[in-house]
């Protein structure tokens, strides 16, 4: 990579990440290009090199928080100095604090993005197209620890996992009150996913 095309993809990270922070905090309908723009110390012009739309640079910003979300899980899955139930402790813990730092309003946009009623299925393409790898992965290691019960097949658990992501996934799914409600009740809802309705 020549040194024009390393500033090129150095500038479009800032953009994003000036993105991730100004929606997060400010929601989606709330922040203009402008803000993103002025955030990533550039200007809109340059924005517009890298990313066409308001909509699409959302979009990239769920698309990171995916793929990103899944390498941070790997890796923590990889982590041989801790026990099973310890990364199932700290993926939930993760989970938890990414969501309480998402504002309502894009929630909604992520909801909608996973719905695919922004005009793209990328997003859940791309999370459908991770997942069966990463939950193999973590039901194996939690069979090879004998938490997790070698009676629960790959497809049982995938179809438990389904459960909960077609919920928001579908089409006719929920609406912004709804979004906001399981926002709402985000730990209890990722305990009862890791743990079910037994306490730990």
């Amino acid at each position: 990579m020549n040194g024009n095309d390393k500033r090129k993809k150095l500038k479009k990270q800032d953009i994003l990440d000036a993105a991730t922070a100004c929606f997060m905090e400010n929601g989606y309908k709330k922040t203009s290009v402008a803000d993103i723009a002025k955030a990533a110390k550039s200007s809109q012009v340059t924005l517009y090199k890298y990313y066409e739309s308001k909509v699409d640079l959302a979009r990239a910003v769920v698309m990171e928080m995916v793929v990103g979300g899944y390498a941070q899980y790997d890796k923590q899955l990889d982590d041989s100095s801790k026990s099973f139930m310890d990364k199932m402790h700290d993926m939930m813990v993760d989970s938890v604090d990414i969501s309480d730092n998402i504002s309502n309003d894009f929630f909604k946009f992520m909801v909608d993005e996973f719905q695919g009623r922004n005009g793209d299925t990328k997003v859940m393409h791309k999370y459908n197209n991770l997942k069966f790898g990463f939950w193999k992965k973590l039901l194996d290691q939690g069979r090879a620890e004998n938490v997790v019960s070698k009676d629960i097949s790959d497809s049982g658990a995938m179809i438990y996992l389904d459960m909960y992501v077609d919920y928001v996934m579908k089409p006719d799914g929920v609406a912004f009150e709804k979004a906001v409600e399981m926002k709402k009740h985000e730990k209890e809802l990722v305990h009862l996913f890791f743990y079910g309705i037994i306490g730990k």
